[in-house]
């Protein structure tokens, strides 16, 4: 990958990151949301609001939430080169512990539970990314047959 691609690819991953960061931390009243999203549900589709739709809903956001980190983190670590799993393994590990970090930190924020679950569920959603990359790079280094190529 070319610098200026990895350049962009950077500021990408630390503009989404710091999203992230303000979403994970900040007081913003989200459960008001989900409240409105089951609420919206009941009224138009007949599917009322669960704890374990709550938690379903909750794990799909924190899949959603680090699968972009996941593909741009492992897409700046291997800097163009073609995947491996140790690109692959240290990415995991540092979602992993970028997951686990920011579980800690809501210990201490009254505004926030912290939670095993989400840990799995973040580092799922960043291990999806890392795939998607990695199936991404497999396809863009295999060699292309033409139409007419009788093989």
């Amino acid at each position: 990958m070319r610098l200026r691609w990895r350049v962009l690819v950077a500021a990408a991953a630390l503009l989404y990151l710091g999203a992230v960061v303000v979403l994970v931390f900040a007081p913003l009243p989200i459960v008001r949301y989900h409240t409105m999203f089951w609420e919206l549900l009941g009224r138009h589709l007949g599917i009322g609001w669960t704890l374990g739709r709550e938690r379903a809903l909750d794990g799909v956001v924190n899949v959603g939430l680090f699968f972009p980190l996941g593909f741009l983190i492992h897409r700046w670590g291997r800097s163009g080169a073609s995947a491996s799993w140790a690109t692959a393994g240290a990415t995991l590990a540092v979602l992993a512990l970028l997951a686990s970090t920011i579980e800690f930190v809501q210990l201490f924020l009254p505004w926030r539970d912290a939670s095993v679950a989400d840990i799995l569920t973040n580092t799922l959603g960043g291990a999806i990314g890392i795939t998607v990359d990695v199936v991404l790079a497999w396809s863009a280094s295999r060699p292309r047959q033409s139409p007419t190529d009788p093989r």
